[in-house]
């Protein structure tokens, strides 16, 4: 089974994914360096998503083990499960603030978390979709949810709604 997790820098998706017991987990980020596709300056992935998809489906489209694509961009490539990960928009401005990000590139990421952007681009990609608020909740408890998800084939989404912070 191959699943990706999505979500706005900061929603959680590196610390869900390392909770995730029995999973081969790959760390866009990493993949994309390794693969020589594109780079990460300053935290922030530079790759043209179709090369990165169909890098993505060379290496592992025909894999028969559970696998985990986790990274801002994974929603783009297809798979049996996409998991997206919410975050209240001033929990999320507290966590970017945490890993230094500067106010504008908070503020952006910020706005892109009370539009919806990545599950906006979701949606146009994924068939089964398990959104997740991730707000003040620890990664492994999140992790269970996400597997409790998969195996209840339990998909579904737009329950969360932070336009109230535009």
């Amino acid at each position: 089974m191959q699943v990706v997790i999505t979500g706005t820098p900061g929603t959680g998706k590196s610390s869900v994914a390392r909770e995730l017991e029995g999973w081969n987990v790959i760390d866009l980020k990493t993949f994309i360096e390794e693969q020589d596709i594109g780079s990460v300056n300053g935290g922030e992935i530079e790759v043209r998503v179709e090369k990165l998809v169909d890098r993505l489906e060379e290496e592992f489209r025909d894999s028969e083990e559970n696998l985990v694509i986790e990274g801002h961009l994974s929603h783009h490539y297809e798979a049996d499960y996409c998991i997206v990960l919410r975050c209240e928009p001033d929990t999320l401005r507290e966590r970017l603030s945490g890993r230094n990000y500067d106010r504008q590139k908070a503020d952006e990421n910020v706005e892109a978390e009370s539009l919806d952007i990545i599950l906006q681009e979701a949606i146009q990609q994924q068939e089964n979709i398990i959104e997740i608020d991730t707000t003040g909740r620890e990664a492994k408890e999140v992790a269970e949810e996400v597997i409790e998800r998969i195996e209840n084939e339990e998909t579904g989404y737009g329950e969360i709604d932070w336009s109230e912070f535009l």
